[in-house]
This record gives structure tokens, sequence and C-alpha cells, in this order.
């Protein structure tokens, strides 16, 4: 298939080399799937006796030079469906070999950011995201590609600020026309907050890419899969205390917490009108899970913060106001009134002080909220939650 693709590519206007070129590349595609799957079901844990080489070192020995080639060839990275079979080939390696990746590390990300900044193809950004969980969980590839903790942190950090430029570049105002690129930079992002926290906070463009993360809430227009990755990504780096994560990586996030709090703080009140806007009928039912638990994550660090107090904190409470009379919920949700949004209100901020184990019954208040303001309960569900 790719020797079809070489020599009929080099074919100018032909309309039967274009047609040899696509059924070739469609070949192509399925044959790095097929290789792919061979790859994932060599597991990693199956090694050989001391002395052996891995049951993949001859299966990569022999396919490294096509996969060379291909990711080399114009015509091949220019078809969508043969790149992202190309890159998910390597993902696959890099899960199940790190160490014979390793030594190939540096030559693989310069592709993939060239694969890249060509076709904004997602599959690289989904590349980046197994590299980064990789290099954190298995010690070995980071000996092979030759660096350490701090070039490891500095590589990683440089490679994210260059794919937030394209990618910001890229998708402009208009996050709703390139979702799977949204999706796939926001669980990257998720993925450096787990397992590199450091080369994500210490990012030029971690103020902007919280900002566009923001803008994405709105802009993505509903759109299922970049508004939960979104959603959970934003969810996870203000509540980053309440995530599962080792002494050393809670203690880099201590180190800029202070630039998180800053972040919130600015863009707090048009975070908080977006969860309101999309539980009372401005995205889909399927979104008010994710919705509700970021609010709710946003309302536990910020009560959290204030320990002890009677009262709910003023900014936390000024935003949440503000949310209820929006104009757009006003508009898209007749049935919420000033009194419903008050009780809302109240009965949120009484469960943040509960502390996080009253998560799961504030999702579910936010839910009834969202039936409310969709007209399939009415205000009586709210008195389950009434706190006196």
């Amino acid at each position: 298939a790719l020797d079809a693709i070489i020599s009929s590519s080099s074919i100018q206007g032909s309309g039967q080399a274009a047609g040899q070129v696509d059924a070739a590349s469609q070949s192509l595609a399925s044959y790095l799937g097929v290789l792919r799957e061979l790859i994932r079901f060599c597991d990693s844990s199956s090694k050989a006796r001391a002395g052996e080489s891995h049951i993949l070192s001859d299966v990569l020995t022999a396919t490294w030079p096509v996969l060379n080639s291909i990711s080399s060839h114009p015509t091949c990275r220019a078809n969508g469906a043969v790149l992202s079979g190309l890159l998910d080939v390597h993902s696959q390696l890099l899960s199940v070999v790190p160490a014979l990746i390793g030594p190939y590390f540096k030559d693989l990300i310069t592709f993939v950011v060239k694969a890249f900044e060509e076709s904004f193809c997602p599959s690289a950004l989904d590349y980046v995201s197994a590299a980064v969980e990789t290099f954190d969980t298995d010690e070995s590839i980071g000996a092979a590609a030759g660096l350490d903790d701090n070039s490891k942190v500095l590589i990683f950090n440089q490679l994210l600020a260059h794919l937030c430029q394209n990618t910001f570049n890229h998708v402009s105002t208009l996050p709703n026309e390139c979702p799977q690129v949204v999706k796939s930079l926001f669980e990257m992002a998720q993925r450096y907050l787990l397992f590199c926290p450091e080369a994500l906070c210490q990012c030029p463009e971690f103020a902007s890419l919280f900002a566009f993360a923001v803008a994405c809430l709105t802009e993505c227009k509903g759109e299922i899969e970049s508004t939960r990755a979104t959603l959970i990504f934003l969810t996870q780096l203000i509540g980053w205390k309440n995530i599962h994560l080792g002494a050393g990586k809670i203690s880099k996030l201590t180190q800029f917490s202070g630039a998180i709090d800053s972040l919130l703080a600015q863009h707090g009140e048009a975070i908080t009108r977006s969860c309101i806007v999309g539980l009372s009928g401005g995205a889909p039912q399927i979104l008010w899970p994710p919705y509700s638990e970021f609010l709710f994550s946003i309302m536990l660090h910020i009560i959290s913060s204030t320990p002890g107090a009677d009262e709910p904190n003023s900014l936390l409470c000024r935003w949440l106001r503000c949310a209820m009379s929006d104009s757009s919920l006003l508009a898209n949700a007749q049935n919420i009134t000033p009194e419903i949004g008050t009780s809302v209100i109240k009965i949120l901020c009484g469960l943040a002080k509960e502390g996080p184990t009253s998560k799961q019954k504030a999702k579910m208040a936010l839910m009834d909220f969202g039936k409310i303001a969709k007209g399939d309960a009415t205000v009586d569900a709210l008195l389950a939650y009434s706190v006196t």
C-alpha cells in the first residue's frame, strides 16, 4: 500500500492515480489499525527470560523503517486516516514498550509537532497525552530517552506551550467547529495536571489555557465531548486537593495554588454563569453531571479556604446571584424565579460547608434545579435539600 502511494502520488494530474492513492491510503490505514491491535495484545508484562529481548523487539525492527517512511511522505501525512493510524500505533508502542521507544522519543516528538502544525490532527495531542503519562509511570523510558526529571519537565513544558499556541491560533473564536481538537487539548491538559503538574503550571500559556477553557464552556455550544473534556480538566484543576495524587505532586501544586486561585478569581463569575446557564437549558442533559460537579468543586474550594466562617464567602455568593439573575438564564428558563435561585444558592452553600462528602447530594440538587428549569419538576423537588 505504501509503495502504491509513493508511485501513484508522483504522477501529477491523473484521475486514475488519485483514485489509486485513495485506495492505497485506505488499505494502509487499515494495516496500521491491525498493527496497533497487534501491539496492544502484546502486553508489556509478557517479558522474556533474563537476557532475552521483548516479544515486540523483532516486530519493531521490521516495522520501524516502514513507519518512518510513512511519517516522512507528504501524501501519507496529508491523509487524515493514515496519519491518525500512524500516531495511534506510536501511542500504543509508547504504552507497551516504553524502554524500546525511549531512544526514538525526541525524533518522534519532532514528528508529532510537525504533524499537528500541518493538519491539527487530534491524535497528535493524544500522543502527547500518552507520553506525559508514560514518562511519569514508567522510569525505563526516561533513562532510554536520556532525560532526567528536570529535562523531562522542561521538554513537556515547552511542548505544551507550543501546542497551545498553535491550537489557539487554529481554533480562534470558533471552537465549536473543531470539537475533536478541543477535546484532545483538554484531555492532554488533564494528563499534565495528573502526571506532570509542574510542566502545566509553569507553562507560559497556562493562564491563556485557563481562559480558553472558560471560553469553550460557552463557545463549544454544548457539543458533548469537547465540553465534557473541558469541564473535567477545570474541575480537577480547581479541585486538585480532592483528587488522589502522590505527595510529590501535591507539593508541586501547593506551590502553584496561588496562581490557580488568581485565575479562579479572575474568571469565577463567567464560570459560574456558564454552569448555571448550562444546567438550565443551555447544554444537553447528558452534560448536567459534569457541570454540577464543576460548580460544586468551585464552591468547595472557596468555602474550604475560609473554614469556620458563619456566612458563605461573599465573592462566591455574588457570582451565584449574578448567574441566577443572568438575562440568558431568565430568557431560556422561565420556570426559574428569583426565589428559586435564592433557595438553590442557600442549599448549595450549606452542602459545601459540609465538605466533599456532600458532593453527590449537591449534584442531585443541581440536577433537580435543571429539571425545574426544564419544566420536568416543580419547586417542591428542592424541599429534600433544605438546610436549616
